[in-house]
């Protein structure tokens, strides 16, 4: 997903704060899943003292938000800035230690550092530069300031824990819609890679030993939310339900609601195939502009045309393509009693290239490939309910393979999953999905 929220900020070598398990970055998390008014008191233990916190973060309404210790010495406040920006203060012995500044709308803008004479001392604040996120780091006894970058993610698990208790050398740590993120300098990022690429190395040549006790389903680690149409709703068509459609053309009922069901594919095409989906030039089995259509429907408030073959009961069954009213196919290939079954190819709202390959009754089902709305990579393989399942490939939009998934004869699978630095990692897991043994081997050392 990436990240989009910044919850809190720390920095590394003079703030201990425990983003994991800070109640700050929970309430807003939660805030921003759905942005519904959260109003609570609770008390919580950290580090011995237990803390009252009393808050209530609502749309268009200032932030409320105490903290205080049992004898009501304030440890957090909230206090007023401009333009109907906030701070929230934090106090370490009665004294103003750290301040993060939010907009009116709740978005984190800066994190603030005080010295022992009140004065800011350090900050550190989010920047977009050339489409990317940094964070911008000021230190008073820096001349210029530091762009921080995120550390990239690392797949394995074992590398992540040997980070976790043995790398240092960063600078700020930020919690995030995406979770507790590290943010490094050039150099730190380049200390970062070398320090992973010493444990993967060790690894290699030690690994091979079980991890039953990860019970995790085999399907939610090469992230099948990503081929997940429903959940990119505001950028696919479904037309699953769709009904057909009658004069007059603006209804004097209000339409009710139609419900979005789940969507499929069929197998890959070859590139002219391809092509002739993506323009919008007639040819012998695409309507002239302004050609009758065989059938109109109407889903989720829309009008669709529909070129093709009809059944005795003037439902859609055979070969045809479903169009929107600006022209663009929504989906192209073979029908059945009006669901979409058979092969054909099923496309996004800005007319890329959804998935192509087998359907049953409007699901994925077969041998398909999906293109991920999220990031552009592809997955080549089985599908079964929607979903990728079973034998398949995942490849980036560069087009470097990310993983090889593989049915096993005896019912067991084999996933195999290429990282950046020529490693793979190697993980068997039994028919019900959990894992049985891992290992990790470099191909630079093959």
């Amino acid at each position: 997903m990436g990240i989009q929220y910044f919850y809190n900020f720390r920095i590394n070598e003079i703030d201990d704060t425990d983003l994991n398990s800070d109640i700050l970055s929970a309430v807003r998390k939660s805030y921003f899943s759905d942005f519904q008014r959260i109003r609570d008191k609770i008390t919580y233990d950290s580090e011995g003292v237990s803390l009252l916190y009393d808050y209530c973060i609502e749309r268009d309404r200032p932030l409320q938000w105490s903290v205080k210790q049992p004898n009501g010495t304030v440890v957090q406040e909230v206090m007023p800035s401009d333009g109907g920006k906030y701070y929230i203060c934090f106090y370490h012995e009665d004294q103003l230690f750290k301040r993060l500044l939010f907009s009116k709308f709740h978005t984190l803008l800066k994190a603030e550092y005080m010295d022992e004479n009140g004065a800011v001392s350090r900050s550190i604040e989010p920047r977009r530069i050339q489409g990317g996120l940094c964070l911008l780091y000021k230190d008073n006894a820096q001349p210029e300031p530091v762009a921080l970058y995120a550390a990239p993610e690392v797949l394995e698990k074992p590398v992540r824990e040997e980070l976790s208790a043995s790398f240092t050398d960063y600078t700020a740590v930020a919690s995030t819609n995406d979770g507790v993120v590290w943010f490094l300098s050039d150099a730190q990022l380049s200390h970062y890679r070398e320090f992973v690429d010493l444990v993967r190395n060790g690894l290699a040549q030690t690994i091979d030993k079980s991890y039953v006790d990860d019970n995790a389903p085999l399907y939610e680690k090469i992230n099948v939310k990503d081929f997940n149409i429903k959940r990119n709703l505001s950028a696919s068509l479904d037309i699953a339900d769709a009904k057909p459609f009658a004069a007059p053309a603006v209804p004097k009922e209000p339409i009710e609601d139609i419900d979005l069901k789940g969507n499929s594919f069929n197998e890959e095409p070859d590139t002219a195939d391809f092509d002739d989906f993506r323009t919008e030039k007639p040819t012998e089995d695409q309507p002239e502009k302004g050609a009758e259509p065989d059938k109109q429907i109407m889903a989720d408030g829309a009008v669709y045309s529909y070129y093709g073959e009809l059944d005795d009961h003037d439902n859609r069954s055979g070969y045809g393509r479903t169009v929107t009213d600006l022209g663009r196919t929504a989906y192209e290939g073979t029908y059945y009693n009006d669901k979409r079954t058979g092969k054909g190819a099923y496309y996004y709202m800005d007319g890329t290239l959804c998935y192509s390959g087998d359907w049953s009754e409007n699901v994925r089902h077969g041998v398909g490939v999906g293109i991920s709305a999220k990031d552009g990579s592809m997955h080549i393989g089985k599908w079964v309910n929607n979903k990728p399942e079973g034998n398949g490939v995942r490849v980036a939009a560069d087009g470097s393979v990310k993983f090889v998934c593989k049915e096993l004869s005896d019912g067991s699978t084999a996933l195999m999953n290429y990282l950046d630095n020529d490693t793979v990692v190697i993980t068997n897991y039994d028919k019900n999905g959990n894992r049985l043994s891992e290992k990790i081997i470099s191909l630079t050392n093959e």
